[in-house]
This record gives structure tokens, C-alpha cells and sequence, in this order.
């Protein structure tokens, strides 16, 4: 995971987009008021969300 500031993320979205995408590469977008963000794949976000459905369930059946 590669951290970049908010100003450097609007400059070279496509970049960052790109990359995301096609080599699921996840960013931590930096803002000046301390509301970091996380750009990631649509397909990692689902991976996590399965994941974590998968530890849910797994917690109330224990």
C-alpha cells in the first residue's frame, strides 16, 4: 500500500486509477484535514467483504 497526498491523487487519477485496477494496488490518499482515505479495487473490497461475512458467521455459530 502506497501513501500519496490528495493534491498528487487529483493530479494523476488516471494513474492511480489504473494501477488500482490493473495491479490491485491499494493507496492511502493523504488530506490535509487528517480524513484519510483508502482507494482500492472493487474486487478487493469484495474479497474483504466476504471475508468478513466469513468471520461473522463463523463468530456466531462459535
Amino acid at each position: 500500500m502506497t501513501a500519496v497526498t490528495s493534491g498528487e491523487f487529483l493530479k494523476e487519477f488516471t494513474l492511480y486509477a489504473n494501477r488500482t485496477h490493473e495491479d490491485s494496488e491499494s493507496f492511502i490518499i493523504q488530506r490535509k484535514n487528517g480524513k484519510h482515505l483508502i482507494l482500492m479495487s472493487l474486487d478487493a473490497y469484495n474479497d474483504l467483504q466476504k471475508k468478513l461475512y466469513k468471520l461473522q458467521q463463523a463468530v456466531k455459530q462459535a
